[in-house]
């Protein structure tokens, strides 16, 4: 355990070095004028940006390619991010002289500022928590938005490269325009890196950590922007990292990829962190949009979260539970799988058996959801309910094979909701079986795996006279 807790620590200090690392060069370079040599070299400048250009072009692509619709506001907004770096960032590479123009121009100045302010503004904008009607309106007109900001950023090409002088008018050689667009940008892009950061502090998911990291190398490029020194070491500083910075992120999306078995799950891990951001804040209200986002892993079992927080409902209050338990109760049910958000979805949706490994990951669920709800305000009381959920009675469940009354009262309730919804709904490995079957089984484990006292009041629940074998009918029925 030491040796993993070390070997933890070593890689988080050998991130934060790496990250730091460019500014420390760029601090020396500028403190020690002859390590700051000038480099005039148009070729490289021309290719460095267009590698710059093109790997922001095929971010844009992915994140479109992984979302499921434009309507997904944020998703569209960081699509539009990378788009605009990639278009506006292009013209600061084919405005070098020598190239298609045949002399320097404004553009190529200009182009190079407002590509990091207008990454920045979509980039921001796809964390920022919008008015509902606002982001109601966006989602509808999500794919005219992006056509729009899109034809945008092609007439910006366009005339920059057609209509030479267009942008001399532009004082960007203006120190306090540079300083309003750079410490604008770098506002932005922390803003949009703190709310990654709590993100990945909530899942843990490879892309939001490369998100982070991505976005700290791009405040330390608009930083170099500022005060570097134009055609010497520390101004071409700025455009390895430009292009560093999407390889870094290119590198946690495949890693996403590769541990969750499809592209999707980039959009999923980009998508749940406003939930996350509010309920950091103490609010429940998009607990449901962390349902979605958990359910959404495993199309096969949607819904399943909702059932068992209606079967635990009508079984909570057959027990007599107080008001106030009985919202924990739904609460815990509600996010009683939560763990699941770090399992791969390829494991999750697997058709055939699992392999002991493979079992193991699923079954860390349950201790990452402990720690995903201690982190949280509103489920922090509820972190041990949620991680006993899977112990039994005999102390034969996971993870600590806890038995008897040494397990909660509420991860009882939810564990008999639970076993009952998962034996009637249908398992990529198996048929769901019909009620009669599944309420045998229960009964078979009452006293032995499961609670007695529970198992009873589920039974009371389907006896009722008219009661539908749903969460709605039976917590209608339990009422």
């Amino acid at each position: 355990m030491a040796m993993s807790i070390d070997r933890g620590t070593a890689l988080k200090g050998l991130g934060v070095l790496a990250l730091a690392a460019p500014m420390v060069i760029f601090a020396v370079t500028r403190l020690v004028p002859a390590l700051d040599p000038t480099i005039m070299a148009f070729n490289a400048h021309f290719y460095a940006v267009g590698f710059t250009a093109i790997a922001a072009a095929i971010a844009c692509a992915i994140v479109m390619a992984s979302a499921r619709t434009l309507q997904n506001t944020r998703l569209l907004f960081l699509g539009l991010g990378f788009f605009a770096i990639a278009g506006i960032f292009a013209v600061h590479g084919l405005a070098t002289p020598g190239f298609i123009a045949d002399q320097y121009y404004a553009s190529v100045s200009v182009s190079s500022w407002l590509s990091a302010a207008a990454g920045s503004l979509f980039v921001a904008l796809s964390v920022a928590t919008l008015p509902p009607k606002i982001d109601r309106a966006i989602e509808r007109a999500g794919q005219y938005i992006f056509l729009a900001a899109g034809g945008a950023i092609f007439a910006y090409v366009a005339l920059s490269l057609t209509a030479e002088t267009w942008l001399d008018w532009v004082p960007i050689d203006n120190r306090w325009v540079q300083l309003s667009l750079g410490f604008g940008a770098l506002a932005l892009v922390a803003f949009a890196a703190w709310r990654y950061w709590q993100a990945y502090q909530f899942a843990r998911l490879p892309s939001q950590l490369a998100m982070v990291a991505a976005l700290v190398l791009l405040m330390e490029v608009q930083t170099i922007i500022l005060w570097g020194r134009l055609w010497h070491l520390s101004w071409w500083l700025y455009h390895g990292l430009y292009g560093v910075a999407f390889l870094v992120l290119f590198a946690g999306w495949a890693l996403e990829v590769r541990r969750a078995g499809t592209l999707r799950a980039i959009a999923d891990a980009l998508s749940m962190r406003d939930a996350l951001a509010q309920l950091n804040r103490g609010l429940e209200a998009p607990i449901l949009r962390l349902v979605e986002a958990i359910e959404i892993k495993d199309m096969e079992t949607f819904g399943h979260v909702r059932r068992v927080s209606g079967y635990a409902l009508a079984i909570g209050r057959r027990l007599g539970l107080s008001a106030g338990d009985l919202r924990s109760l739904v609460l815990a049910a509600e996010m009683h799988d939560v763990g699941k958000i770090r399992v791969p979805a390829s494991i999750l949706a697997k058709p055939g058996s699992l392999t002991e490994d493979e079992f193991a990951i699923v079954q860390s669920h349950t201790g990452s959801g402990h720690e995903i709800a201690g982190r949280v305000p509103a489920l922090k009381d509820l972190a041990e309910v949620i991680k006993r959920h899977h112990e039994r009675l005999d102390g034969s469940g996971y993870p600590d094979g806890l038995k008897g009354e040494d397990i909660p009262l509420l991860s009882r309730i939810v564990a008999v909701a639970d076993t009952y919804d998962a034996m009637t709904s249908r398992r990529p490995y198996r048929d769901a079986r019909g009620h009669i079957e599944a309420m045998g089984e229960i009964i078979r484990c009452k006293g032995v795996t499961l609670d007695a006292r529970c198992v009873d009041a589920l039974v009371d629940v389907f006896s009722q006279p008219g009661t539908r074998q749903s969460p709605e009918g039976i917590t209608a029925k339990a009422a």
